[in-house]
């Protein structure tokens, strides 16, 4: 859980910066990749494993349990944001 949300905190704020059009464009790829590494925690074995190479149907199903992951714990994910 620990690399989840120090993953998270990463993203959110890159997010924040990227909004503003404040990254670079070495910046967003770096901050593309926190997430992608963010999503595959959310799935199980190899899959979850930075580098691996995920189908479009993994990918989907990362990103949809990434999202039931803020819904459930929004309090947490404004908290973040707003960090």
């Amino acid at each position: 859980m620990t690399e989840l949300l120090n993953l998270l905190e990463v993203y959110y704020q890159c997010t924040a910066l990227a909004e503003a059009h404040q990254l670079t464009q070495l910046e967003r790829f770096a901050c593309n990749e926190t997430y992608q590494q963010a999503k595959r925690l959310f799935l199980e074995g190899d899959l979850a494993r930075p580098g691996s190479v995920l189908t479009q149907e993994e990918n989907t199903r990362a990103y949809l349990a990434f999202k039931v992951w803020e819904i459930e714990n929004a309090a947490l994910v404004e908290r973040m944001r707003t960090h």
